[in-house]
């Protein structure tokens, strides 16, 4: 299936750790003409930083993807709070894109489960626990909310291509 976007576009996913972003991610670009995949936590940062540079650096990589964003659609997968948000929100205006926030938000008892070939170490866990302490997996700027526990990632992707394809319209 490959709905039209209007261009430009983001589509950013948001939700906690072990949400699905990176297995869902893929495949919304996938269906989509002219979109690219960018996974916020390849940063390129060095690992030794600490985690509040590590993420600065993902933050930035975004920025820039969306200020050179000219057509076509950027399919975003990282963690969202309202300071980002707005730090985004406002970067998408300057570009002339539109942001569509779609939330991934599995219950807590899937989002600390091993999911696929992922096996969380227990740091991911802690994370994942904190991240819904923090609201990360129902944020009140949100486009759609998608309980990716109750579908395919398949369907997560049409259901967040038709979303995309339908707003603003």
């Amino acid at each position: 299936m490959s709905l039209p976007v209007s261009p430009p576009c983001v589509i950013f996913l948001n939700g906690p750790v072990n949400a699905g972003k990176s297995t869902v991610g893929p495949l919304v670009a996938a269906r989509l003409s002219q979109a690219v995949w960018l996974d916020g936590d390849d940063h390129g940062a060095d690992p030794s930083l600490p985690l509040a540079d590590q993420w600065e650096a993902a933050r930035r990589r975004i920025e820039a993807a969306i200020a050179a964003l000219t057509e076509g659609t950027l399919v975003v997968g990282y963690p969202m709070d309202q300071a980002l948000y707005e730090r985004l929100h406002e970067k998408a205006d300057k570009a002339g894109a539109r942001l569509l926030v779609v939330t991934l938000s599995p219950p807590l008892e899937v989002a600390l489960s091993d999911r696929g070939a992922r096996v969380l170490t227990d740091a991911e866990r802690a994370r994942v626990a904190q991240m819904y302490d923090e609201g990360y997996q129902a944020r009140p700027f949100s486009d759609m909310l998608l309980n990716t526990a109750r579908l395919s990632p398949d369907e997560c992707a049409d259901d967040i291509v038709a979303l995309a394809a339908n707003v603003g319209r």
